[in-house]
């Protein structure tokens, strides 16, 4: 499938952020099976680097300006088990909009977990900002002593990180931020970063918006509030003991890159998005809110290398529209929802890939079927409550249909892919909106799924008390 899809002329708007353009990065066709070899001499070894790794670390922590960055070559993921690991004993405060692999972590790890809830951008129903504010407020009532966000997310909005940073140091907590799709951001000075470098942990995925192969990622610690020796240790014990050599080699690759080329790429991809977004400005039923770095009330910044495509006036949904564009125009986007979809703009794309996207959205909002009325509101972002105490039995589980399961508590975590930002949290009641939420996904073709597989025989939930 990988070597048929390589024959054929599909625009990735997704990750990873090379694009698979080897024209342009050529060190990522470098043969892998001769490249794949184990810590032999003259070689380093990650978990102790000391040699040539140890300078591709140094040269992480010189571009992104760290007092010391960590290599993972197993996702974001694996540093954010490493991060919670070192700073997460006291309690971990998560924005209720993280990815699941923030609450996997405490799970697994057995933190304690509060949440603190981001507002809705209402005509959009997407998460908003997390508020300096509210963070400050739900400290003061957890005594929490690590906080977790997201910025940006996946639809590119970013939080003030800077005064999160003080609400949270003045209350002796840490700051962990997962920018797992933000690696771009504050390079060069081209795109906004919200402050990053006064957060204690970052995550980054590399390869999300940068040249590099999937699963690599970085921990960057920005302060000294957090233990040097517990995140190392943390990060050798998440890690794997054997990473893969051509997954670092395209790090290094990266690195020359983002070191000679990348200010211009990154200045050139700024102005390409100017353009698109001013192109855009005659849909009529389609909509892109952030295509020039448009902001609201609920946002404090935007990433406006993330194109969220808005289809609530449109005739049909962000599943529906994802499919057209593939299917008549051979452009491949990141991914849907009921209310929009979501392309992905990279330093891989150049004026040919707007101008490709751009066109084929005037011809989608120009279909007839595009202008008849839907009868759908902007989808409130839904979210599982916390479950009273001794409303249910945690002894035994049962599997109910999901139009059924309002009311219940939930026994497992569910959530849609992508992006994968739980719904509902295994002991969080079931609301309506979690239910209609849910089977609309379900409806219009989207991936739901909790950690059985696919949603489709039925929600897990705790037998009633």
């Amino acid at each position: 499938m990988l070597i048929e899809l390589g024959g054929q002329d599909v625009l990735p708007m997704h990750m990873p952020g090379h694009k698979r353009d080897l024209r342009e990065f050529p060190w990522l066709a470098a043969p892998c099976g001769a490249f794949d070899i184990t810590e032999i001499e003259g070689f380093d070894d990650l978990n102790s680097p000391h040699g040539v790794l140890r300078d591709m670390l140094v040269r992480i922590s010189s571009l992104w300006g760290s007092r010391r960055s960590f290599l993972s070559v197993c996702g974001s993921t694996s540093a954010l088990f490493a991060a919670l690991s070192a700073a997460g004993d006291g309690g971990v405060l998560a924005a209720r909009n993280c990815h699941r692999s923030v609450f996997n972590a405490a799970e697994r790890l057995k933190l304690r977990l509060e949440c603190v809830m981001p507002p809705v951008v209402g005509e959009l129903g997407i998460c908003g900002s997390v508020r300096p504010d509210d963070i400050a407020a739900r400290l003061d009532e957890t005594g929490c002593k690590a906080v977790v966000i997201t910025s940006p997310t996946y639809e590119g909005v970013m939080s003030d990180i800077a005064g999160i940073a003080k609400a949270a140091h003045e209350r002796g907590a840490l700051l962990i931020v997962d920018a797992a799709h933000g690696a771009h951001l504050g390079l060069y000075g081209v795109f906004p970063d919200g402050g990053m470098k006064e957060a204690d942990i970052v995550v980054s995925s590399l390869h999300k918006t940068l040249p590099a192969l999937t699963q690599t990622a970085v921990l960057h610690l920005f302060s000294e509030r957090a233990d040097e020796e517990s995140v190392a240790a943390a990060m050798a014990a998440f890690g794997t003991s054997s990473p893969s050599y051509p997954l670092m080699a395209s790090v290094c690759g990266m690195l020359d890159y983002m070191e000679k080329k990348g200010e211009a790429r990154l200045r050139a991809l700024s102005s390409e998005l100017a353009q698109f977004g001013r192109e855009m400005r005659k849909l009529r039923h389609l909509s892109l809110p952030f295509a020039e770095g448009k902001t609201c009330e609920d946002i404090f910044a935007i990433d406006h290398s993330k194109l969220y495509i808005d289809c609530i006036k449109c005739g049909y949904g962000g599943f529906e529209l994802k499919r057209r564009l593939r299917r008549e125009f051979g452009i491949e986007l990141e991914s849907a929802s009921v209310a929009g979809a979501l392309a992905y703009a990279t330093i891989g794309d150049g004026k040919e890939s707007f101008d490709r996207l751009a066109n084929a959205l005037v011809r989608c909002d120009a279909a007839p079927d595009a202008a008849v009325r839907r009868e759908v509101s902007p989808c409130a972002v839904a979210f599982g409550e916390r479950a009273e105490e001794g409303s249910c039995s945690r002894l035994t589980r049962e599997c109910v249909p999901l139009a059924e399961a309002e009311g219940r508590t939930a026994a497992e975590s569910v959530w849609v892919y992508p992006p994968g930002v739980p719904v509902l949290l295994a002991g969080e009641r079931v609301t309506g909106e979690c239910v209609r939420t849910l089977s609309d996904a379900l409806a219009a073709g989207g991936e739901v799924a909790s950690p059985r597989g696919r949603l489709d025989g039925g929600l897990l939930v705790f037998s009633r008390g």
